[in-house]
């Protein structure tokens, strides 16, 4: 009896270490399938060749370097904007996909490392390809970038300034008197001329004794370089306006062709943004 208790207590040791090996081996066989099922596992994933992980950090470098260099000239463009009241549905719009444009490049510098290369690859699609057309499309419907060549409009506007003309302006309402307006000269040969709105539609402008008065009272303009030397009077008819260049004797204008068709008028020059001594917004003080 007691040898049949003896061989009872080997065979059942003899099954419960056969039970955990088969466990053991069992484990080791799941965990070995999970981790071949696991890209991510960084037992089976090799690590990068040393030359790759430094083109992938250049890349982020250069990603994040034009990230911030978009977002900078977003809030320039932002603050123009809200400055000179440009605030139209496509120039929203157009500030929407700049800030689009700079997320996206934060994205690309900030995970390239870690996010899957096929939508690195989309997303530079995105910003090289995609974002650029709408961009390209609304800045050119909204707004107008010009060099002014000659010296009509000195002391606002210097010779070889560039200028910002907001080509919605006049969507909703017609020219203001002060306005700097950017417009089709009527007569030939035509020719794109930028002057200031003196006379509006139904009014009197007189040139005497180097002062200009609207229907007998005098314009003040402290934007003039100098009083006219010339003097007439003008009649300004309905749909029509009487411009004249800040420098008034070095200008070609409406007291010499005449008045200024409205549907002449394209853009109204908001912001001088060269030279930088004259970065800002266009004065357009003046008093009836």
């Amino acid at each position: 009896m007691g040898g049949l208790r003896v061989a009872s207590e080997v065979f059942c040791c003899w099954k419960e270490v056969r039970f955990l090996r088969s466990s053991l081996f069992s484990n080791c066989w799941i965990k070995d399938h999970m981790t071949i099922l696991n890209p991510t596992s960084n037992e089976l994933t090799p690590p990068r060749p040393a030359w790759l992980s430094g083109c992938i950090t250049i890349f982020a470098i250069l990603f994040a370097i034009v990230g911030i260099w978009n977002l900078v000239f977003g809030l320039l463009i932002a603050y123009i904007f809200f400055s000179a009241r440009m605030l139209s549905t496509a120039n929203i719009v157009l500030l929407l996909i700049i800030a689009g444009d700079c997320l996206i490049y934060f994205i690309l510098a900030f995970r390239l490392k870690r996010q899957y290369w096929l939508l690195s690859l989309i997303l530079l699609a995105v910003v090289w390809l995609v974002l650029p057309l709408p961009t390209r499309f609304l800045i050119n419907i909204a707004t107008a970038r010009l060099r002014i060549d000659g010296y009509a409009m000195e002391p606002t506007l210097p010779n070889a300034s560039y200028v910002i003309a907001n080509r919605q302006a006049y969507q909703w309402h017609p020219p203001q008197r002060g306005d700097v307006v950017v417009f089709t000269k009527p007569l030939n040969p035509p020719q794109d001329l930028i002057k200031r709105v003196i006379g509006l539609p139904g009014e009197k402008v007189t040139v005497r004794e180097g002062q200009v008065m609207i229907d007998g009272v005098p314009l003040d303009e402290p934007y003039i370089t100098e009083p006219p030397l010339y003097e007439g009077e003008w009649v300004v008819s309905e749909g029509h306006f009487f411009v004249l260049g800040d420098k008034r004797n070095d200008s070609r204008d409406s007291h010499q062709w005449g008045t200024l068709p409205q549907e002449n008028i394209f853009a109204k020059v908001v912001w001088i943004y060269w030279p930088l001594s004259h970065f800002g917004k266009i004065d357009f003080s003046f008093a009836p």
